[in-house]
Formats: C-alpha cells, sequence, structure tokens
C-alpha cells in the first residue's frame, strides 16, 4: 500500500516536472532572442528526469 503511495507522488512529480520543463522551453523560445546553448541543455536535462520519474513511478505501482 505504502510503495503504491509513492510511486503515484513520484508521477505526480514527473507530471509536474515535463510541464515546467515545456513551459521553460516554450518561454525561452518566445522571450529571449539569442540564448546560449547551456540553457537549452538544462531544459532537456529537467524532461529527461521528469520521463525517469514517471517510469520508476510507473514500476513503483507495479
Amino acid at each position: 500500500m505504502g510503495l503504491e503511495m509513492i510511486g503515484i507522488v513520484v508521477i505526480l512529480m514527473g507530471i509536474y516536472q515535463i510541464y515546467v520543463g515545456r513551459k521553460m522551453y516554450f518561454n525561452i523560445k518566445k522571450n529571449v532572442k539569442n540564448p546560449q546553448p547551456y540553457v537549452f541543455m538544462g531544459v532537456y536535462s529537467s524532461l529527461i528526469i521528469g520521463v525517469i520519474c514517471l517510469v520508476v513511478g510507473a514500476f513503483m505501482i507495479k
């Protein structure tokens, strides 16, 4: 029971991480004229962490 609840929380964290990363990506694309490449590396790593959280949470529920 406890592991399933933790899995749900991890999935919600992953969804939130992907939402924030996507929002940040479009905000940078829209407002910054000449962004540095490392800014997008940070956004992509944020999206990867979100996907990892989704996978780990799914395995915890299973």
